[in-house]
Order: C-alpha cells, then structure tokens, then sequence
C-alpha cells in the first residue's frame, strides 16, 4: 500500500529562538509527500514493457506523479480490475495529485472512495493525512479513528496520537505512547520516530528529541528530516560548529529543504559567517518569494555586514509582497530600532500588538523604544503588563530598575537590579545602569553599588 511510502517531510514549529533567533516563528507547515523516485522523462512510453499494463505500473507507484496522473487515470478506465484494486489505483492518483500541490483533486478521489467504500482503511487514512497537512487535527484524528478499526495499522496509529496531541486531546507520555505502538508493528515507520522527537521539542524536552533524531539516523544517516532535527536542537543549546554538520547533510539530502535552508542562515550568522547566511536567505526568497522568512534572513545577515540600508529595503520588500506578519514586523521593527527610527518602529510593533499576537521579544522591544524616547509613563504601563506575562525575564526586570531610576525610586531600583543580576543578566549591563544612576545625580549610590559589585565578582573568583 502506499501508505508504506508516506513520509513526513516538515511540521509545524512554533519556534522561539530566544537569546539565538528571536521572535516567535511558525517555521513550517507539515508536508506529507510520496516517494517518487523515478526521473521525469516526459518522452519514455507510459508502459514500457509487454509485461506491464496501466494497471500494474499505477499499483507499483514507482512512477513521477506526472506520468502516474496520466497511467493512472488510463488505469482507470480500462476494465479487468478488481474493487481493492480500484480503491488502491485511485489512492495512487490522489497521492501523485497531492504531491503536485493539488490538494482540492486529492480530496475528492480520496471522499470518492470513500462514498464507494466507507470501511477503507486506504480512504480513510488518505482523508486523515490530507487533514493532518492542513492543521485541522481534530478532524484528522476521527478518520484515523474511523481507519483504526479497519486496520489498526503503524501509519493510523500514529497519525492518531500525533492528531490527538496537536488538537490538545492527548498529553505527550500518552501521544508518545501511540508513535511507540506503531513503532512496534512496524519498526523501520522512522516518520513516527521522527514525529515523537518533534512532540518532544514543543514541549521543551531537548534532550529526549535528541534520542530520538539520533534513533532515526542511527537507521538511516541520510534522513534529512531527522539532520534538520538534530541541528535545530544543537542550534538551540549553541552548540553552533555541530548543528552545522547536521543542517549540511540535510541539505546535502534535500537542497531545497526550506527549514533547513533557513536554520543554516541563522547557524551561519552566530558562526560570524554573514556573506553565507546572506546566500542562504537569499535562495530562500529565490524559492519561496511570498514567504517573509527569506527576507528576514538576508536582513540579518546585511545588517551583519554593515548594510543596515540594504537590511531596511529587503525588510520593506517584504512587507509589500507579504504584508502583515507578526514574524517580519518584529524584525522589521527591530532594525528600525537598531537604526534610531523609534516612531516607525513603535508603528511597526503597534499591529502585532493589535492582533494578539505578541510574544516576549514584541514586549522586550516596545519597553526598549520608550524608554529610548523617554516616554516614562507608556514604559511603566507597557512594563506592567509585560511583567504580569513574563515576571522572570532578566531583561525586563532590568528595564524595570531603569524605569523605577526614571520615577526617582532609587533603592528600589537598585534592588530590582540585583533581581536582574540574579536572574542572569550579562554583567556588562552594570555599567549602563550606575550611569544612569550618575544621571540622576545618584553618585554615592553609584559608587557604593560598583564597589558592592566588585566585593561580590572577587568572591566568587576565590
């Protein structure tokens, strides 16, 4: 069947790339493609030998999905082949439709077999995959029920967990439970391998998403869905030269991979290596045009370069050919900010805002810029409700003690620092704070806190 064939090419992350990345990215949809391995030579006969019929070759699904569209089809209205038969040509034509992109053809020989044949576990898993693809996992989760009591097959129990845990109905231990069952029936399924790893890093379990990719190319070194995985994961904990080997063999896999593509800008950034993340964003947008994400690439790595301008114009073509995101506003109004323009980059933050699609970053950033233009008032408003969300963040405990020098409050303000301090804020950040001290005319504080600050490092170096 072809189910044995289906692999699970991407899935959605909704990556925040912390101190590494930056705002909160929908990095991917989930693609669920059909191994076509054979070359597109439009000019070789659709049947190539007198053992063959349409039927057969339609059944083999070894075929481009050009010339399985046109086999198929032929399959199909020739006469001789049984009910199954039919149910699992027409299978091989959805599949090839949707591995075209053509998603709406897809559906409707899937619900056509469907109507044909309720029980099919071949109809119903398609139905349950292609609503799996579009995100609608609730929905993808009754047909993978429905198909589990046909045939409780490795690809229906896992689209079931993995459907159940993304629609909010499962927990992991119980999701990972269902991808372990079908790794049981079928042990080389690596797609729920794969799957596990990535439940376990949205749920900020690295460690196991890492035992798990590793699992993965432990059976195949070459699975280019697990090297993403794998440098994802290493990138995170900045572990910058190893994630690198990973991204590269994934791309040596698959070229055109997008995440991996754009992981390997970003990796490449934080190796200092600006003109080859430059490249990277730059085959993004060549690919994907209408995606912001190739765009916010390039202008990091221009901004690398010293190119801010050529960083702002890539950003502004982004916005007029995708127009609002949440993801390219951040950065389009981060480098306004870098660059001194706070108006437009407040006015760039504003939408997000609006759409309640704000994460950290939005509110670390809408705090820095009115601060930058002394807008004390708006700081304490923003900074009380950023507090409310995100009462650990050392930077806005930070941004807090600034704010309480503002207001005059100074031995509180002192005191939220040492909080900041304690929550891991970079010990550079002392300097700025005690000339802000020095700016309110705070001196002896000043000097009484560097010299508490520096009682504090020689005890620790003892």
């Amino acid at each position: 069947m072809w189910s044995l064939f289906i692999l699970h090419k991407d899935v959605t992350l909704c990556v925040m790339n912390g101190k590494n990345g930056g705002a909160m990215r929908l990095i991917s949809l989930p693609v669920i493609v059909a191994v076509l391995l054979a070359p597109a030579v439009f000019a070789k006969p659709l049947v190539t030998s007198s053992e063959e019929t349409f039927q057969s070759v339609c059944l083999e699904y070894s075929e481009t999905p050009e010339r399985l569209i046109e086999i198929c089809g032929k399959a199909l209205e020739a006469s001789g082949a049984s009910a199954t038969q039919l149910l699992e040509m027409k299978e091989s034509l959805a599949w090839a439709h949707q591995s075209l992109g053509n998603d709406t053809e897809a559906r409707r020989l899937f619900e056509d077999m469907y109507a044909s044949a309720p029980e099919s576990a071949l109809a119903l898993n398609g139905l349950g995959w292609l609503d799996f693809m579009a995100s609608d996992y609730a929905q993808s989760a009754v047909w993978f029920e429905k198909a589990m009591s046909t045939a409780p097959e490795a690809q229906t129990l896992a689209g079931l967990g993995s459907s159940l845990y993304r629609a909010g109905a499962l927990p992991l231990s119980e999701a990972a439970a269902y991808l372990d069952a079908a790794l049981a029936i079928s042990p080389d399924y690596l797609w729920a391998q794969r799957e596990k790893a990535w439940l376990y890093l949205e749920e900020g379990q690295d460690a196991e998403a890492q035992i798990a990719f590793e699992a993965v190319l432990a059976a195949d070194p070459d699975d280019s869905n697990a090297n993403y995985g794998m440098a994802y994961v290493l990138s995170e904990s900045n572990d910058w030269e190893a994630a690198l080997s990973y991204v590269n063999r994934a791309l040596q896999a698959d070229p055109k991979y997008g995440s991996a593509l754009s992981r390997r800008s970003l990796i490449l950034l934080y190796l200092d290596r600006p003109a080859q993340a430059l490249r990277d964003g730059e085959a993004l947008v060549a690919s994907w045009p209408d995606d912001s994400d190739g765009y916010v690439r390039m202008a990091r790595a221009q901004q690398a370069l010293g190119r801010a301008g050529d960083a702002l114009e890539s950003l502004q073509t982004a916005v007029e050919r995708v127009g609002y995101e949440s993801y390219l506003n951040y950065w389009h109004a981060s480098m306004l900010f870098d660059d001194g323009q706070m108006q437009a980059a407040f006015a760039m933050l504003e939408p997000v805002f609006a759409q309640g699609e704000d994460h950290y970053f939005e509110h670390e950033l809408r705090v820095q810029i009115l601060l930058s233009e002394d807008r004390l008032e708006d700081a304490r408003a923003a900074l009380d409700q950023s507090l409310v969300l995100y009462p650990e963040e050392e930077f806005l405990i930070f941004y807090d003690a600034l704010t309480l020098i503002g207001e005059k409050k100074f031995a509180a303000a002192e005191a939220r620092f040492d909080e900041a301090a304690a929550a891991g804020l970079p010990d550079d950040e002392l300097a700025y704070f005690l000339g802000q001290l020095v700016g309110a005319a705070q001196y002896v504080q000043a000097i009484q806190m560097r010299v508490r600050y520096s009682e504090m490092r020689d005890d620790s170096d003892s």
